[in-house]
């Protein structure tokens, strides 16, 4: 009788320390992965997204080169997924133009893409459009046509909220 009794008191023993024993595991993060198509839309820094690739566009035009639907998409869903993210859409131009033509170039090219991302249905405020100018001053040297080309673009930022 004894030996049963003393069974059952360390069993209970036992049992009462093992349910108060709590394990502290860390709680992970939710991974966010994104397809290989848009990590391939995506310039990474390391691990972190720090943007996305460039959209182009032709001489004097606010009207992308290339097709932007499924890249756009990529950057929609990384929104999605990042609520405390923001993107800052900047357009450029080159150096052709007066500075007034070409600031309003720039912001049209910028702010044609934060439309384009909105009714894909990125947040409105997770996006910020700006835009960046070159004029004579900046350029000591005069640039090529490819130069030139390689800066009529709009390019997309990762920013902390």
């Amino acid at each position: 009788m004894e030996l049963r009794l003393f069974i059952s008191v360390m069993c209970c023993l036992y049992l009462s320390a093992c349910a108060s024993t709590v394990e502290n595991k860390p709680v992970e993060e939710p991974k966010v992965t994104m397809s290989s198509r848009c990590l391939d839309y995506a310039v990474q820094n390391g691990e972190q997204v720090a943007g996305f690739k460039s959209v182009y566009y032709a001489k004097n035009s606010d009207v992308p080169l290339q097709n932007l639907d499924s890249n756009m998409s990529c950057i929609v869903s990384y929104l999605a997924n990042h609520p405390e993210k923001r993107i800052n859409v900047q357009g450029f131009t080159d150096d052709t133009g007066s500075q007034a033509y070409n600031q309003a170039l720039a912001q049209r090219r910028a702010q044609g893409l934060v439309e384009h991302l909105v009714l894909l249905g990125a947040s409105p405020s997770q996006l910020q459009a700006s835009f960046r100018t070159l004029d004579g001053t900046e350029t000591q040297q005069v640039l090529t046509k490819e130069q030139r080309a390689e800066h009529r673009r709009v390019d997309f930022y990762v920013i902390e909220g």
